[in-house]
């Protein structure tokens, strides 16, 4: 019976999947907007229950990555820059807030509802994991509107807006928006 065409397998990263990772990085992401290899390399390391390569069949398709925090109620725009130090917030132990760093799809499989699956199966593995997970926080270019529906389908609600936040693309700096969930159900 063939699988369905949403369906995802989530595998753990590892250090070997990180020219793959940074294939999907450059073809998901404008040059401004794109992490950098040593960045994957570290949340690899600290958090691989959190670094998850998306496979379609023989296919990886995509990744997303995530790390738990200590929730809190007014978002820090430091705690969101590129290149963070995953150790910095990182409380796999105590923390209640995963956040969700990065999540791309090669392009060829975009728009086959893979978003919503990779979103929901990252949170699904999280808080099976880590039963103490109660929110998800994610931050996503206001300009990303694709990105934007994704994760409103899957109940997440802007909670702050954060001013140029992402360096220009081709433009003026952009708009970052703050996205939380409760995590009742993933």
């Amino acid at each position: 019976m063939p699988t369905p065409a949403h369906t995802l397998r989530l595998v753990e990263a590892s250090a070997a999947d990180l020219d793959r990772i940074m294939e999907l990085e450059c073809l998901g992401f404008a040059a401004s907007h794109q992490e950098q290899r040593s960045a994957y390399a570290q949340r690899i390391a600290t958090f691989p229950r959190g670094s998850l390569m998306a496979w379609r069949g023989a296919d990886c398709v995509g990744c997303v990555f995530s790390e738990i925090w200590q929730s809190t109620p007014e978002p820090d725009a430091a705690h969101f820059e590129l290149g963070h130090d995953i150790r910095e917030r990182h409380a796999p132990e105590h923390g209640t807030e995963l956040y969700i760093s990065s999540m791309t799809l090669a392009p060829h499989v975009r728009g086959q509802g893979l978003g919503t699956a990779l979103l929901r199966g990252c949170m699904a593995h999280a808080v099976q994991a880590f039963p103490g997970l109660r929110s998800a926080v994610l931050l996503v270019n206001a300009n990303w509107a694709a990105a934007r529906r994704i994760y409103a389908g899957a109940g997440f609600v802007e909670v702050a807006r954060l001013d140029g936040f992402f360096g220009p693309s081709g433009g003026a700096p952009e708009d970052g928006l703050v996205m939380r969930r409760p995590l009742r159900h993933a």
